[in-house]
């Protein structure tokens, strides 16, 4: 596909060449040598140039993605999410998680109910870990499914321990109704439902009573 080269942005290392059809590509100081030059107006066919630069991309968006999860363990999703802000081709990207989850570097069902078990055990509550598992790219069904498989008695024992943690905060409150709904309110922030905080509340007030 032809295209025509509306402007090109120059950065530290590195150059982002802009096409008059919106497509982006960057290259590096040393691909833009490489290549034949580039100028603004020039004809180019994205498709060849898109060919040519799949394999000099690869091994570095590689190298970022591995550095990545060296850092913690991600979901495909966000591996994806970053490496396109680094303006990777979608090609290129496809090929990184290919390669990461063929050599079992990737696992997003793992990932789901890691990251679902540690954050109930960080006092929060179904809606809040759902939402982060589908911010960090986890389809609804399997984030659901992951939200499925946490301990229960685990996750009611977190509930109540921030009910606890909440009862005595707002216990300076000299209007006790004004201070529950604060409560509530706080535990509502954290992905608690309703009756999930109440029932916790209730059990975390017979903790202390004894």
């Amino acid at each position: 596909m032809l295209d025509v080269i509306k402007e090109i942005n120059e950065k530290r290392h590195s150059s982002i060449v802009v096409m008059e059809g919106g497509e982006q590509f960057w290259l590096t100081w040393t691909q833009m040598q490489e290549h034949e030059p580039f100028k603004v107006g020039l004809e180019v066919d994205t498709d060849e140039l898109r060919k040519w630069l799949l394999p000099r991309q690869y091994p570095m968006a590689l190298n970022d993605a591995v550095a990545m999860l060296a850092q913690r363990a991600r979901a495909s999703g966000e591996i994806r999410q970053k490496l396109r802000r680094k303006l990777y081709m979608e090609d290129t990207i496809e090929m990184v998680l290919y390669k990461l989850e063929k050599e079992r570097l990737l696992d997003d069902e793992t990932f789901a109910r890691d990251w679902a078990a540690s954050r109930a055990r960080s006092q929060l509550g179904r809606s809040r870990i759902l939402q982060e598992l589908r911010m960090k790219g986890i389809s609804q069904e399997m984030a659901e499914n992951a939200l499925d498989e946490l301990d229960e008695e685990e996750g009611d024992e977190a509930a109540v321990a921030l009910a606890a943690k909440l009862l005595k905060r707002y216990s300076r409150e000299t209007d006790e109704r004004k201070g529950m709904q604060k409560l509530l309110a706080a535990m509502a922030r954290r992905g608690y439902g309703y009756e999930e905080s109440r029932k916790a509340v209730q059990a975390a007030i017979e903790q202390m009573d004894e």
